[in-house]
C-alpha cells in the first residue's frame, strides 16, 4: 500500500509537472507574440525573392511569384477596337440589365470586389478595393518607401498613383498625371489633387465626346508604366534603385494581380530606358 501511495504521488506530480511546463510555455508564446511578430515583419523588410518580395525561412526553398486569378476590371483592355470583343457585348448586356433594373444594379455595387458595377471608381472605392485584396507584402513595401522617401511616398500616396493611372490612361497625358504626383510631393495636399484628377479626367471625357474622338486603346501593361512613372515623380526617383525594384514589383503588381510577374519586372527595369528614349 505504501509504494502503491508513494507511485501515485510520483504520477499526480509528474502530471503537476507537465501541466506547469506547459503553461509556462503558452504563457512563453504568448508573451512574445509580439516581438515575433516585429521580427517577421522585420524579416520580410530584409528578405527578397527574385524582385517579387515574401517571407521564407533560411535554407528553405524560395518562393515563386505566381500570376493571381484575381483580375480587377482596370485589367482588361479598353478603348477603341475592344466594342466588339465578346467580354465587352456581354458587359454592355449586363449593363443594360443593371440600368433597368436599380436594385439589381445595387446588389451589384455592394458585392463586386471594385465597389462599382463599372470600372470608374472614386480613389475611396479604390482605395478599399485593393485593402481587401492586397498581401501584407503590399503594406510592407509601401512602408518601406515611406521610410526611404518621405510620409507621401507612404501608402497613400502609392495608391494614388496607381489610382490615376488606372483611369487616367488614355484619357489624360501621361506627362500631365506623372507632374500631378510630383506636386503632391512638395504639396501633400491629396484632397486637392483627386479633385482636381477628377475634374480633369470629366473635362477630358467631354473633350472626346464633343469633338467625336474615340479613346486609344489601352492595356493593362500602358497603365502598369503610368503608375511605374507616376510612383517615381512622387519620390523624385530618376534612377530606381535593386530595393525600390522590389518594393515598386509589390506596389504595382498588388493592383494587376493577374498579369505574368514577368511582366511587371520588366515594365519596371526597362522604365529608365524608356524614359531616356522619350
Amino acid at each position: 500500500p505504501q509504494a502503491r501511495k508513494l507511485g501515485e504521488q510520483d504520477t499526480g506530480l509528474s502530471s503537476i509537472m507537465a501541466i506547469t511546463k506547459l503553461e509556462a510555455t503558452r504563457r512563453l508564446v504568448r508573451g512574445s507574440s509580439a516581438s515575433s511578430s516585429a521580427a517577421r515583419r522585420a524579416a520580410c523588410r530584409r528578405f527578397r525573392v527574385g524582385s517579387a518580395g515574401g517571407c521564407g525561412v533560411s535554407g528553405r526553398p524560395r518562393a515563386v511569384a505566381v500570376r493571381s486569378s484575381k483580375v480587377f476590371e482596370w485589367e482588361n483592355d479598353t478603348g477603341e477596337g475592344t466594342a466588339s470583343d465578346p467580354s465587352e457585348v456581354l458587359s454592355g448586356l449586363a449593363d443594360k440589365v443593371k440600368t433597368e433594373a436599380p436594385f439589381l444594379g445595387l446588389l451589384t455595387k455592394l458585392i463586386s470586389p471594385q465597389g462599382v458595377s463599372k470600372g470608374e471608381l472614386t480613389y475611396q472605392e479604390f482605395s478599399r478595393s485593393l485593402y481587401e485584396n492586397v498581401t501584407s507584402q503590399f503594406h510592407i513595401s509601401c512602408e518601406n518607401l515611406e521610410k526611404k522617401y518621405g510620409e507621401t511616398a507612404g501608402i497613400r500616396g502609392c495608391i494614388y498613383c496607381l489610382w490615376l493611372a488606372c483611369f487616367g490612361t488614355g484619357v489624360l497625358k501621361g506627362a500631365a498625371m506623372s507632374q500631378a504626383c510630383g506636386k503632391l510631393r512638395q504639396n501633400e495636399d491629396l484632397s486637392y489633387f483627386i479633385e482636381l484628377f477628377e475634374y480633369q479626367k470629366e473635362e477630358a471625357l467631354d473633350a472626346q465626346a464633343k469633338n467625336g474622338v474615340e479613346s486609344p486603346r489601352v492595356t493593362p501593361e500602358d497603365r502598369m508604366r503610368v503608375a511605374v512613372d507616376n510612383l517615381c515623380s512622387l519620390m523624385n526617383v530618376k534612377e530606381i534603385d535593386a530595393e525600390t525594384q522590389t518594393d515598386f514589383y509589390e506596389v504595382v503588381s498588388a493592383c494587376f494581380p493577374s498579369s505574368e510577374p514577368s511582366t511587371v519586372k520588366n515594365v519596371i527595369a526597362t522604365h529608365k530606358k524608356e524614359s531616356g528614349s522619350a
